[in-house]
């Protein structure tokens, strides 16, 4: 049986396109505001600025294509091109995470001053910026959502982070080695997080069990049907991190309603955003 379902790939588009245009935006502001103040940690946001539209559109990119239905070459649809995107937007911003590093470090030895007045002024501006693109993705399930998300959730603590600075700056002159200190902490932040959503965007493509499947309670569900002596065998394997593909052989008994064997089968996975289910039955 296979069940249709892109209404969170079409919710998750809407969600990058909107958050593509405020980061398109944003990104003239903070070319602008970095070349003014002489600030690494706003120098470094450029690159990381640029990288967040890019992989942005890259993500709206194949949330559209993760919509399209099953075709002959792609039989179970396009869901993975979602999960695709949040692979190669966690890479590129970890290596762009690293970049920052080696504009920062190097500034903790040779610290340069900066425009606190207008690191405050552009710090406002980004909080604002940021915050409304996480309010928009915060209730995403895709892992491009997540990627997204925890990459503008970092751009807030980091545009939080030069606010302060740039307020210790305003009145202590002496503490411009803070500037390049929160970039290496907001970029350790980036690689640690987008890190996490790597791995897990891996694991499904490795077709692991997915995370909010517990084998144990579902075969337990199916072998306490009314018919059913025993499972087989069984596989189970997530799409994209949110919809899963199931096939299962199961022992029943004959002498039972075997359509309604299916129907509680089916029942019991539908609880676990299975949206496509092969019942094999001797």
């Amino acid at each position: 049986m296979r069940i249709d379902t892109h209404s969170h790939h079409k919710k998750a588009g809407e969600n990058l396109a909107f958050v593509f245009f405020m980061n398109l935006a944003f990104n003239i502001i903070v070319i602008a505001g970095g070349l003014a103040t002489n600030s690494v940690a706003i120098l470094a946001d450029c690159i990381h600025d640029l990288a967040d539209t890019i992989s942005i559109a890259l993500a709206w990119f194949l949330e559209r294509v993760s919509q399209k239905n099953s075709t002959d070459k792609y039989s179970y649809g396009y869901q993975r091109f979602s999960i695709l995107g949040a692979v190669i937007i966690s890479i590129f911003v970890i290596i762009m995470a690293f970049v920052i590093l080696s504009e920062a470090i190097p500034r903790l030895f040779a610290p340069e001053g900066v425009d606190a007045g207008g690191m405050l002024v552009i710090a406002i501006v980004g909080i604002i910026f940021k915050s409304v693109s996480v309010y928009r993705l915060h209730d995403g399930e895709t892992f491009n959502e997540k990627a997204i998300l925890f990459h503008q959730l970092g751009d807030v603590f980091e545009w939080v982070a030069i606010l302060i600075l740039s307020v210790v700056l305003i009145f202590w002159d002496g503490a411009p080695y803070l500037d390049p200190f929160v970039s290496i902490g907001i970029a350790i932040w980036l690689i640690f997080n987008l890190g996490r959503n790597l791995y897990k965007s891996i694991e499904v493509l490795l077709q692991k069990t997915p995370d909010n499947f517990d084998v144990d309670e579902f075969k337990h569900q199916i072998q306490a049907i009314d018919g059913v002596n025993a499972i087989d065998d069984f596989h189970i394997w997530s799409l994209d991190g949110i919809d899963s593909v199931m096939t299962v052989k199961v022992d029943v008994d004959f002498g039972k309603n075997v359509e309604n064997i299916k129907k509680e089968i089916y029942a019991v996975s539908g609880k676990y955003h299975v949206v496509d289910i092969t019942i094999e039955m001797d």
